[in-house]
């Protein structure tokens, strides 16, 4: 199977994002060039800041495409690449009156008009397209370990029924689902020469690379960590609420992993999640009552209680560490430095 090895050019969207800024900063330290398609121009003004020795050197270019959901709308980005790395896809809407096609459009339109344009490339060999746990979590009675095979494929029946008043959460993963089952379909219905692996991150948690204060934004990954956090403090989340658990994975791991679903010859054609811990609120109390953070002052709750709670239903993510090699950061540490970070970005509790 065809893999992507530095000093090759890399198409990358979605690299001013939180996901894929990491995974940019990953690629230019690895060696790879990288051609990060933005819409409008003035989003280049954040690698400008800082990452000038890579534009200087030529290392990091340019592709301005101003609207990504129309056809051969990646016609000249993708030429001369030989891996492309796609993150661009819609948040979690932060509007309940946002219609579900506005979230769910762009996440399949824009995927088959980027597969579309690199099969008419003879260069590209291999595309990473960014899931999400999210699009795999199809609830069970009881028990249940997920794993790759599973698919939430209830999540686009229900929004389908329930329009504009389905949850936000819920129009996400529908747009997940069939944003990534679109991906497949296409793939197995036509000829091209590059394969195709899907990442499925779990929570992502992490310092943004770049310090934007807007990863503490509702909108952002790091909210669903801070949040609880503050509605402890508040009495919002009660304490037999303590033991509800989170997966989650570092934001430098999410990049690594994506770079090695680029460069693993054996992960063409495979859909691998990343998943670097788990953890219960309780632990989270835990861990900043033992590693004060000035300004962030958590419940005690029942120390220790969540050391050895194992959930009714969690994900079994060993694909990514036996197919990539993964490693993940100890959880603590990534803990600590999301809420040390949204500490300075001027979260308050």
């Amino acid at each position: 199977m065809s893999a992507v090895q530095p000093p090759a050019l890399v198409l990358l969207t979605g690299g001013t994002g939180f996901i894929g800024s990491a995974i940019l900063v990953n690629l230019l330290q690895k060696g790879f060039s990288v051609r990060a398609a933005v819409r409008p121009q003035s989003k280049t003004t954040t690698f400008h800041e800082h990452l000038k020795d890579y534009i200087d050197s030529g290392k990091l270019t340019f592709v301005v495409i101003p609207d990504m959901m129309v056809p051969n709308a990646f016609t000249e980005a993708v030429q001369g690449v030989e891996g492309i790395i796609h993150t661009a896809s819609p948040l979690i809407p932060t509007d309940p009156s946002v219609e579900p096609e506005e979230v769910i459009r762009p996440a399949v339109e824009i995927t088959r008009y980027l597969l579309e344009g690199a099969a008419a490339s003879p260069t590209v060999k291999r595309v990473v397209i960014t899931s999400s746990i999210a699009a795999m979590y199809e609830p069970h009675e009881g028990k249940y370990v997920y794993t790759e095979n599973d698919w939430f494929d209830t999540a686009p029946k229900i929004v389908a029924q329930a329009g504009i008043n389905a949850p936000g959460h819920l129009k996400y993963m529908a747009s997940k689902v069939l944003g990534e089952r679109s991906a497949w379909s296409w793939v197995s219905e036509n000829t091209a020469s590059f394969d195709l692996v899907t990442i499925l991150p779990a929570w992502v948690w992490g310092r943004d690379v770049f310090s934007n204060p807007e990863t503490i934004l509702s909108s952002s990954s790091n909210f669903y960590l801070l949040n609880p956090i503050s509605e402890a403090i508040s009495g919002k989340l009660r304490e037999n609420q303590y033991l509800s658990a989170s997966e989650f994975v570092d934001l430098k791991d999410a990049a690594e992993g994506h770079v090695r679903a680029l460069t693993t010859p054996a992960a063409g054609g495979e859909r691998i999640a990343l998943k670097g811990g788990l953890v219960t609120w309780q632990d989270v109390f835990d861990l900043v009552n033992a590693n004060p953070i000035e300004g962030v002052t958590v419940p005690l709750g029942n120390p220790g209680a969540g050391k050895n709670f194992t959930p009714e239903k969690y994900l079994l993510a060993e694909k990514s560490e036996k197919l990539l090699g993964m490693t993940y950061r100890k959880p603590e540490d990534a803990l600590l430095e999301t809420i040390r970070s949204g500490v300075e970005f001027g979260w308050k509790p």
